[in-house]
């Protein structure tokens, strides 16, 4: 009663029909062309979406600052931060839009949402204040910040 053994060869050709079958393409490979389609056409549908609000859209024409409007706006800004710790550190005039950097000392013990409410209250420029004649219908951004204005916190100045 002899037990048979295997033989290197036959325990070879084993080996290699094991490894020819797990080189076998899986099925996973065939769903790849169908999810790239896929995502293909979400993208061009997005992409027509945003070119048809676009062009239905009605714009907002923004006054143009002229150069006298920015020095009386810069000094608006820089008279009222001349004295104590906070100092007007730029303002900034791009399209549309006004930027008013303040730097403070150390960032304020309040919430987000308390610092956006005294920005308005306090620091925006008056209903009547003339300033608003330079504005135009520009927006005006006043931001406050201690050690880089990306992590400081802004609101949106209304008359």
């Amino acid at each position: 009663m002899s037990q048979r053994t295997m033989k290197h060869n036959d325990w070879v050709k084993i080996a290699e029909r094991k490894r020819r079958q797990s080189k076998v393409p899986k099925q996973s490979n065939k769903i790849l062309p169908f999810w790239s389609l896929l995502l293909a056409g979400f993208l061009i549908l997005a992409s027509a979406w945003n070119y048809w609000v676009d062009s239905n859209s009605k714009t907002v024409v923004h006054a143009d600052i002229s150069v006298e409007a920015q020095k009386r706006i810069n000094r608006f800004f820089t008279k009222q931060f001349m004295m104590g710790s906070w100092k007007l550190s730029r303002v900034n005039f791009n399209e549309g839009e006004l930027n008013v950097f303040i730097q403070i000392p150390t960032r304020l013990a309040m919430t987000s949402s308390e610092i956006k409410g005294y920005i308005q209250q306090s620091l925006c420029p008056h209903a009547s204040s003339e300033v608003w004649n330079d504005v135009k219908n520009n927006s005006l951004y006043i931001f406050l910040y201690s050690d880089k204005p990306r992590n400081g916190d802004y609101a949106l100045c209304t008359r």
